[in-house]
């Protein structure tokens, strides 16, 4: 009886951990943005490494989270902006670090267009 009750807890609570990382995706997204942005426009090679770090961990937080929400088709292009915005912060030099950016930023973009394609065939 105890392991029933106990099975039962943790389908309840992998099912809520799961809504709340889906529900969290606008703002992993919104955060994504924010570093992706500043990166690009960062006039210092070292801050602008450091904003292209923190773009890749919020990249990864939307990856999961897109998984989460059933949209597998984003949440591969976060993977891929993910691992772009990593060579963009690995780069020894600047026009590497702005390939690697514009790919990561692209990819992004695609995400953003498959999490709507996600929604809409939800309706």
């Amino acid at each position: 009886m105890g392991k029933v009750i106990l099975m039962i807890l943790l389908a309840v609570g992998s099912s809520s951990a799961v809504a709340q990382s889906c529900s969290s995706l606008s703002q992993n997204i919104d955060d994504a943005r924010t570093e992706l942005t500043r990166a690009r426009d960062s006039n210092d090679f070292d801050n602008a490494k450091n904003y292209a770090r923190r773009a890749k961990n919020e990249l990864e937080d939307a990856e999961l989270a897109a998984n989460d929400c059933k949209c597998p088709l984003a949440a591969s292009e976060f993977d891929d902006a993910a691992r772009h915005a990593k060579r963009a912060r690995d780069s020894d030099s600047g026009s590497d670090f702005a390939n690697e950016l514009r790919r990561a930023i692209r990819d992004f973009n695609s995400a953003l267009s498959n999490i709507r394609l996600c929604k809409s065939s939800r309706r």
